[in-house]
């Protein structure tokens, strides 16, 4: 045996077997979605963000490993100009632009749910954030769905009332609905 070569092979004997590689998944960003659900005394409405930026893998076995979104805050529309505007101002979005969620782990519970476990970013404040989800796939399409409830008070903003009895809830709703392509 070639006295060069038993070095590498001991070196690779002694790091044991190789990790499975991850695939990247590629969003499908005509078939996903990003809605925010506000509740209000007058006038609920849903946000919808029109520009975000989704990246994942999964294992060789089909799990996912990685997620994360990002999104600027000037990208949530709600369908009214004067509503939007208002809604930079509540949220400073000249001073904080940008929101995050970076997964930690996904975990099964005893019955099999899927829970998301991160790190979510908002108006410059980092909080964990759990929530459930569901993916499922199809060959090597995915598609990840869930609802991530957050108190905009965890993040340093007022609850918005007018007049003393009309306000908005704190508490939103994030629903999701990625579908993407592993490569």
């Amino acid at each position: 045996m070639n006295s060069r070569l038993l070095p590498l092979l001991a070196t690779l004997a002694l790091a044991g077997p190789l990790a499975a590689a991850d695939h990247a998944l590629k969003c499908d960003y005509d078939q996903s979605t990003v809605d925010i659900a506000v509740k209000a005394t007058v006038d609920s409405f849903t946000g919808r963000l029109k520009a975000y930026q989704f990246s994942g893998a999964v294992d060789d076995a089909g799990h996912v490993t990685t997620a994360e979104l990002a999104f600027h805050f000037r990208d949530v529309v709600t369908g009214k100009e004067k509503r939007d505007a208002a809604m930079h101002d509540w949220q400073h979005t000249a001073d904080f632009p940008d929101a995050k969620f970076t997964l930690a782990a996904l975990s099964a519970d005893a019955g099999g749910a899927l829970r998301a476990r991160g790190q979510f970013t908002f108006h410059g404040v980092t909080h964990e954030l759990s929530f459930p989800v569901t993916v499922t796939h199809d060959g090597a399409t995915y598609a990840i769905d869930g609802e991530a409830p957050i108190d905009t008070r965890d993040y340093g903003l007022p609850v918005i009332k007018v007049m003393l009895m009309l306000k908005v809830d704190p508490v939103v709703h994030v629903k999701f609905h990625f579908q993407a392509r592993a490569a």
